[in-house]
């Protein structure tokens, strides 16, 4: 369900209809005002997000049961700060050295990289690798000195790739379950059986796809991805940039 939910997910939905080109625009304008962003911005902009993943015919809840892990890493981030950030004390016992303020900015740095990763998903969710290839193409033309076809391809891949590993991984570990290895006692272990394995197929899957993009005689020159922007797309751009100055103003 993970490999699902972090790839391409055919759709008609408004979102789905969105330039892919307004649709980075929108994630880059969005991500760089959240990191400005403080705990009334943050909110509205966590609320935006959620509200938004329905809209696109994904669920709220089974997105943030894929990011679980991702959540526990920022539970980790904030009782880091929590802990290591001078200022007032939360609790009397010297055990548990946590101060307000760093639980605040623990708390703000988490929420905005929440932000960001739920965005993300919903961009990889509703927009095709190959117009996500052609956009990042659209967008580095311009620039000089830059091999902007190279990095094209190479982020539509790893797009394309993600689910791919998920799904070997998620095969992976139903197969050490039936083998009983989830059962052993020294983690070490059990994620060596799991990361090996898994690396070797990621490498022979990479190997295979080079192959069969040689064989293909696969090359930079491609056609170019014809795009139409219409009232639609402008229209989500400006809501997007009047949301994000709304943001501003109340953090």
């Amino acid at each position: 369900m993970a490999a699902l939910i972090f790839g391409y997910q055919p759709g008609h939905t408004v979102v789905h209809r969105i330039d892919a080109r307004i649709k980075l625009a929108a994630l880059a304008l969005f991500s760089i005002v959240s990191l400005q962003a403080g705990f009334p911005g943050l909110g509205l902009a966590l609320v935006a997000a959620l509200l938004l993943l329905p809209a696109a015919r994904c669920p709220p809840l089974l997105c943030l049961r894929s990011l679980r892990w991702y959540l526990v890493l920022l539970l980790c981030i904030v009782a880091a700060r929590a802990a290591t950030t001078a200022g007032e004390p939360l609790l009397a016992s010297p055990w548990l050295p946590a101060s307000r303020q760093g639980l605040e900015a623990g708390l703000v740095l988490a929420g905005r990289l929440l932000v960001i990763a739920l965005l993300g998903l919903l961009v990889t969710v509703t927009t095709r690798p190959s117009h996500i290839r052609a956009a990042v193409e659209w967008y580095l033309r311009p620039l000089p000195f830059i091999p902007h076809q190279q990095i094209a391809t190479m982020i539509g891949l790893l797009v394309r790739f993600i689910p791919v590993i998920l799904t070997q991984s998620a095969e992976l570990h139903d197969a050490l379950r039936a083998r009983a290895i989830d059962q052993r006692r020294n983690p070490l272990r059990r994620i060596t059986y799991l990361g090996m394995p898994l690396l070797r197929r990621t490498f022979v899957t990479a190997d295979r796809l080079a192959q069969a993009m040689e064989a293909r005689c696969y090359g930079m020159e491609r056609t170019r991805h014809q795009w139409r922007t219409g009232a639609c797309d402008w229209t989500a751009l400006g809501l997007v940039t009047g949301f994000c100055a709304l943001l501003l103003a109340i953090s």
